[in-house]
């Protein structure tokens, strides 16, 4: 095994990625490692495949930098799309910079192709290591926020904390309309004969809003028919962590035994469980829909946001990084 350097690292990632599940089964490094294990055995394999069967191999490379491609122009058509509509806020920005970076990187192929070298073969090989793992593992975490996004409340809740989100004037803005209907479809689905639950409104004032998220999501659900006793307004907090910590707070206070369930917008749904688990709050979180031109500028915001949290996949890039590099060192 020795002779294969991708495969043993392939088999370090993978055992790594079952020791990781079996510990913590909900974290997303579980998957991080099981996409370095993928990816260091998919290098092992195209390597020697291209030799026995250049064919083959040809049409595998043709299809991968093709579908690279339109995920570049993907990104780069929706950053451009929501700029357009919501104005250069630094997350729609974000999406477009990436789509420019998925196609520079496969200018960057082409160029470091057209030129001969040992060393520049090793740098193509580790600059599409690079992008295939991120870009294999940002289309696992997108499918991860997809599923998770569709979880469904835990029956006998007692509250509804609905996270807050930028609103449009004094009024909650789309993301946050569609936060607050999901809360009130969540009671409307209890039995007739239970308690209507509680709403708890979670959001401060950010330094671009006339007023707390918190008071525009009270006048929403006062408007919707829900009475003033049956909402409690959170008015602090300027970030998830503190949404979920001052809203635990102001609920254990009040109603011990209670049972909370979280609504945020399906593309947060992830990041947010990850956070309640590190301030040390135990809730169900679901979410809301959000319109698919913004899904996937969001799902992105929520990839960059959820590798820094879980800082073992920067680990794993510098890792995988290493095989190419090693690979070429002991091929030639």
């Amino acid at each position: 095994m020795w002779e294969y350097p991708e495969y043993l690292a392939a088999v370090v990632f993978a055992a790594g990625g079952v020791v990781n599940a079996l510990l913590a089964p909900h974290r997303f490094s579980t998957a991080v490692l099981f996409c370095l294990a993928v990816t260091s055995a998919g290098l092992g394999m195209a390597a020697r495949s291209a030799a026995a069967h250049p064919t083959i191999a040809t049409v595998l490379a043709v299809a991968a930098l093709l579908l690279a491609f339109a995920l570049g122009l993907l990104l780069l058509a929706d950053g451009v799309l929501l700029v357009r509509r919501y104005g250069p806020q630094a997350a729609l920005l974000a999406t477009g910079a990436a789509g420019c970076a998925v196609l520079t990187v496969l200018g960057l192929d082409a160029v470091f192709h057209a030129v001969d070298g040992e060393a520049f073969d090793a740098l193509v090989v580790a600059v599409n290591a690079a992008a295939g793992y991120l870009t294999l593992l940002f289309l696992v975490f997108a499918g991860y926020v997809f599923v998770r996004g569709r979880s469904t409340p835990l029956p006998e809740i007692t509250h509804v904390v609905v996270l807050g989100a930028g609103l449009n004037g004094d009024r909650p803005g789309p993301l946050l309309t569609g936060r607050l209907e999901r809360a009130l479809a969540i009671d409307a689905a209890r039995a007739p004969d239970t308690l209507r639950v509680v709403f708890v409104v979670s959001g401060g004032q950010g330094d671009d809003e006339v007023r707390s998220e918190a008071d525009a999501m009270a006048d929403y659900l006062r408007g919707r028919g829900v009475p003033d006793d049956r909402i409690v307004r959170e008015d602090r907090s300027v970030n998830t962590g503190q949404n979920l910590r001052f809203s635990a707070a102001l609920v254990d206070g009040t109603t011990p035994g209670h049972r909370a369930t979280v609504v945020t917008s399906g593309f947060h749904v992830y990041r947010t469980t990850l956070l309640a688990r590190r301030v040390g709050v135990l809730v169900h979180v679901v979410g809301a829909p959000t319109s698919p031109a913004y899904w996937l500028a969001a799902a992105l915001r929520e990839f960059a946001a959820v590798l820094w949290l879980e800082r073992l996949s920067l680990v794993g890039l510098s890792l995988l990084l290493a095989v190419p590099v090693a690979t070429a060192v002991f091929e030639h």
